[in-house]
């Protein structure tokens, strides 16, 4: 076999080995995100039926595994800026509205549970309000038990940027400002916030969950 012949020869079957390469780990990572949104599911049903702090745990680290996480995440800072509008403007009907469908896309959202819980409860649904203001306590729960947020080493795990946010907020503290820093290949927020209170500035250390 001629030089050349060869060289093409052994680029084709390079390319070709590099192709199914590429291929099975699409093929693994399509397996994965089933068996996640399948267990996603899962959670979700069972914490409607019964929430508790193990349930909630997992489904806050599943959710960011499930194939439709990404473009939900992208839609959700639109969807809680409607649903805060309508709790300012005390519109229960298309409060509920906008809680469920954020509850819909991602069941591990503080603020949807948030919303949810006030406007059942102003709608006269006090049973459903109670159902999700446990929901929503035991997601700042499963927030803190990742971490203190004191330091990079201990620092609390989050599903995205709003559900970062409504934790700091949910807690009576105002977000100051915000930077990033990086360690062994890891993202970290660095977050400035104000306890009006104590009229105290301290830091808080976030990374998002994967």
């Amino acid at each position: 076999m001629k030089p050349t012949m060869r060289l093409l020869t052994l680029l084709l079957a390079c390319l070709l080995s590099a192709c199914t390469s590429v291929s099975l780990i699409q093929e693994n990572i399509n397996d994965r995100q089933l068996k996640s949104n399948a267990r996603y599911d899962a959670l979700v049903h069972a914490i409607k039926t019964q929430p508790t702090l193990p349930a909630i745990t997992e489904l806050r680290q599943v959710t960011v595994l499930t194939n439709g996480y990404k473009a939900n995440a992208a839609n959700e800072e639109v969807q809680n800026q409607f649903l805060f509008e309508a709790i300012e403007n005390e519109n229960w009907a298309l409060c509920l509205q906008k809680a469920n469908g954020g509850l819909a896309s991602n069941y591990a959202s503080l603020n949807s549970h948030f919303g949810a819980m006030v406007c059942n409860i102003e709608s006269g649904n006090a049973i459903q309000g109670q159902y999700h203001e446990s929901v929503f306590n035991q997601l700042l729960e499963a927030i803190w038990i990742t971490g203190d947020g004191k330091s990079i080493d201990t620092a609390f795990q989050v599903i995205n940027i709003a559900d970062r946010d409504a934790f700091v907020e949910f807690h009576a503290l105002d977000l100051i400002k915000q930077s990033i820093t990086r360690r062994d290949g890891q993202n970290y927020d660095v977050v400035n916030i104000y306890d009006l209170e104590k009229g105290e500035v301290f830091e808080w250390y976030f990374t998002q969950l994967k």
